[in-house]
């Protein structure tokens, strides 16, 4: 089959155009990765299975959150049902209902596990804004299962982020962390993640779960599934106060 000139042209042009056009920048995919998973505010419902030696247990909570400064829990399991978690910008208080009491989270108790899981206080404390506290470089490109990733690696620019470097696999296509790792300063692996759940809500891909491995703890891992996920929904101000987390 003869294809005309004019159908020649197109293809050349198309080629030409795709190898003309720029590269990404780090940054490019750091803000495509970042409008994923930014919201003026969040409400879900979670779900922690904690694996330690084969055996698990189980967490469930309702959470609401406005940006990555406020955040309040409530933890509905029977163990620990009506224990609450309230963060405001890098303050974390939880109120154990059994006790009446209310701790402060702070200093090295930021890096102990949440309700014994593979996530730190540390981690949830976090902003998801990486360019804040980390410079960025594209190493290169790789493959998670089938989806093809850009390899960027974010290295500490101040004392205050929770690890010295990190390495994120980012799905080229849908700009969502697939995998990460997170080292310290003496290059020690301390903790990876994996996104096992990829989920369209509205105009952007979203992580809606996550499994957790810490690298100082041996044979154990941590799974943590969203759902009801509900983006930018109108939250009252007062759901983030100390009179709300120990009603």
């Amino acid at each position: 089959m003869r294809l005309s000139y004019a159908v020649v042209m197109a293809v050349l042009l198309a080629g030409l155009a795709a190898s003309a056009a720029p590269a990404q920048s780090v940054d490019d995919i750091l803000s495509m990765v970042d409008a994923n998973v930014s919201y003026t505010s969040i409400r879900y419902s979670g779900r922690m299975e904690i694996t330690i030696a084969g055996e698990s247990r189980y967490k469930t909570m309702d959470a609401v959150a406005q940006g990555s400064s406020k955040a309040f829990v409530e933890f509905t399991n029977p163990e620990d049902r009506g224990v609450r978690y309230l963060k405001r910008d890098k303050n974390l208080w939880i109120y154990f209902p059994s006790e009446q009491d209310t701790v402060k989270i702070s200093g090295h108790l930021l890096k102990e596990g949440m309700m014994g899981s593979d996530v730190s206080y540390e981690d949830a404390l976090e902003s998801s804004d990486y360019r804040v506290k980390y410079s960025a470089a594209l190493k290169q490109e790789d493959t998670v299962g089938d989806r093809r990733c850009f390899v960027v690696e974010l290295s500490a620019k101040v004392d205050t982020a929770a690890y010295d470097r990190r390495v994120l696999w980012i799905d080229a296509e849908r700009y969502v962390s697939l995998k990460q790792e997170m080292y310290a300063k003496s290059g020690k692996l301390l903790k990876a993640s994996t996104t096992l759940m990829v989920e369209r809500i509205g105009d952007r891909w979203f992580p809606s779960s996550v499994e957790f491995v810490s690298k100082l703890r041996n044979n154990t891992k941590t799974v943590f599934t969203m759902s009801k996920v509900a983006l930018d929904v109108p939250v009252d101000d007062r759901q983030f106060s100390m009179a709300t987390l120990t009603k």
